[in-house]
């Protein structure tokens, strides 16, 4: 009996991590834009509450407006996803968030989440994601991207087709060299062409011209071959609020969270309910009865381009 008592307790221990709930910690940024746009709190609410209720072992919480004062709340944490402008401003926390890293928390940055200063980017994002955006080389356009995830990849898990969004995908990313490289590549791509470009804006330079009808990874990562270290995701899109209710596009992310923990992806994806327009517009920043989030059209797919700019006129904008 002692022995049988013993052999349960080991296996146990070897176990219970298995079945342990993957903590899941969102860092939503403040306001910054007019409703519906860089919703940061609202789209880290939608997808936590998906997370929570998709029937995985998954414990998701949202933290909003700055950093958390109280630092405990990263206690076991197995991914931080930080969807906030200008790479989160993270300050002089980065060596918190650092070490947290090492230790093996995944992090993940999303939409202007990706764009530290060069300083940051270079010694820390590349390390943390394997790559980021950079000023003078990467590009902002808003455009309709056809993407594609990695196939044979956990985050591709349920998704057969092309995810087609209208959305400010940023491309041409800073990405490190393939001697600095451990376990970075794309996750989800499409293909940029002067056709599906509605709206050029602040940051566009050369490099998009040059980038133009070439694969470009608007998910990517970084899983290094330290498994003890955490793994690093960044995504470009979610400008836009009303493409969490695109389903495949709101899936490609929750299996990328899932992923990112270390957790198992099911073989259909990350199931959720379908988001409605109500849900949309539940813990906006900026919410107006005159300008609701309307769920996303057809409409918005088959915008005409816009002419491309003239790099030798161009100003120097807002962004």
């Amino acid at each position: 009996m002692r022995l049988f008592i013993q052999l349960t307790t080991l296996l146990l221990i070897f176990i219970s991590p298995v079945l342990a709930k993957k903590k899941i910690l969102f860092l939503a940024g403040p306001p910054s834009h007019g409703s519906g746009e860089h919703e940061f709190r609202a789209g880290c609410m939608l997808l936590a509450d998906a997370l929570n209720e998709s029937g995985l072992e998954v414990d998701a919480k949202v933290h909003w407006y700055g950093w958390p004062k109280d630092e405990s709340i990263f206690d076991d944490v197995d991914a931080c996803i930080i969807y906030a402008d200008a790479g989160g401003k993270l300050g002089n926390k980065v060596e918190f968030l650092d070490k947290k890293v090492k230790a093996g928390m995944g992090i993940m940055f999303m939409h202007y989440g990706v764009h530290p200063s060069k300083e940051v980017g270079e010694k820390y994002f590349k390390h943390w994601i394997g790559g980021y955006m950079e000023t003078g080389w990467s590009v902002n356009p808003h455009w309709i991207a056809e993407m594609t995830a990695r196939q044979g990849h956990p985050v591709a898990h349920g998704l057969d087709q092309p995810i087609v969004a209208f959305d400010e995908f940023y491309w041409n990313m800073r990405f490190p060299t393939k001697d600095e490289c451990d376990g970075c590549h794309p996750l989800a791509t499409a293909i940029p062409t002067p056709e599906k470009i509605v709206h050029y804006i602040n940051l566009w330079n050369r490099h998009g011209d040059d980038c133009f009808g070439t694969e470009q990874a608007l998910m990517w990562c970084r899983d290094p071959q330290q498994t003890s270290r955490g793994r690093g995701i960044g995504f470009v899109g979610g400008h836009y609020h009303r493409n969490w209710a695109i389903d495949d596009f709101r899936k490609l992310v929750l299996n990328s969270i899932v992923w990112l923990a270390r957790g198992d992806v099911p073989k259909n994806g990350v199931s959720s309910k379908p988001i409605t327009e109500a849900m949309l517009n539940v813990n906006l920043d900026r919410s107006k009865k005159d300008k609701r989030v309307k769920l996303p059209t057809d409409a918005l797919l088959q915008q005409k381009p816009m002419q491309r700019p003239d790099l030798s006129q161009r100003k120097k904008g807002r962004r």
